[in-house]
């Protein structure tokens, strides 16, 4: 077996990475389950400690009249058992090979981690949770890759292309003439996006100048539009619709891929 593609995780890492051996991660666990302190030396104060592992917002409401609230403290999931028992934990993952989980049981002195080079699948949080269970209840209650398989491949789903942009349908509409759409695209969250003429058809240009990513769109449908995702988290051809105010020029760019929030909307500036 050979991986395919190789990531780099510079970007991302000062926000949330960390390059650890799991002998590492296990020294970390010992840290937070003695109160700060390693090898009876006190390395961080106990009291700030404590605050991380408390409840601090409320992520998750119950679902049913037998579950309970999930919060989250300063980094952590925190939960609370039948008996009032604490519980705090964090997964971690990329989709381009690595998932990771950890779970303490603070009043226990307890603690699991479990580290992957696999994409997130629920493995992880499957080993962790059977063995907490084990030692709560003698043996698993829950199938736990089962229960997380299922809870991953909801977030896959929820990730995946909203519309199938395989052949362009019977009837597809011609594109107008490039000119009709070559200009700068604003938008607050993302920033600009730059349509531009190449060849006979579009290019479009994001991101940061010092590091932009250009893609080709490829005509679909009249004024809809394709274009490849990249990165990790790519879902394949996923659709660039224009649309025209009521004097037919250009006026906005919707790219679906960036809209799952309501935030895909790109304004024509010269239309600003």
């Amino acid at each position: 077996w050979v991986a395919k593609y190789e990531r780099d995780p510079d970007a991302e890492a000062p926000a949330g990475s960390a390059s650890a051996s799991i002998n590492d991660v296990a020294r970390y666990l010992r840290l937070q389950l003695d109160e700060g302190r390693f090898d009876g030396k006190a390395v961080i104060d106990a009291d700030a400690l404590a605050v991380t592992h408390m409840p601090h917002m409320i992520p998750s409401l119950p679902r049913t009249q037998t579950s309970r609230t999930g919060f989250y403290g300063l980094g952590w999931n925190v939960r609370y058992g039948e008996l009032g028992q604490v519980a705090i934990g964090h997964s971690g993952a990329f989709y381009l090979g690595a998932a990771t989980n950890i779970n303490l049981l603070l009043g226990e002195g307890l603690g699991i981690a479990a580290l992957t080079n696999a994409a997130p699948i629920g493995v992880a949080e499957a080993i962790t949770n059977d063995f907490l269970d084990i030692v709560r209840n003698g043996a698993p209650t829950v199938d736990w890759l089962g229960f997380y398989g299922m809870v991953f491949q909801s977030m896959r789903d929820a990730e995946a292309a909203e519309f199938d942009y395989g052949p362009a349908p019977s009837g597809a509409r011609h594109p107008g003439p490039p000119a009709d759409y070559v200009g700068t695209y604003e938008n607050g969250y993302y920033g600009p996006v730059v349509i531009a003429a190449e060849g006979d058809g579009l290019a479009m240009t994001l991101g940061p100048a010092d590091a932009p990513t250009t893609r080709a769109l490829m005509p679909y449908d009249g004024d809809t539009f394709t274009f490849e995702t990249f990165g990790e988290n790519a879902v394949g051809p996923t659709g660039a619709a224009f649309s025209r105010d009521p004097s037919g020029a250009v006026s906005e760019l919707i790219l679906e891929y960036y809209d799952r929030n309501g935030l895909g909307t790109f304004r024509h500036a010269a239309k600003n």
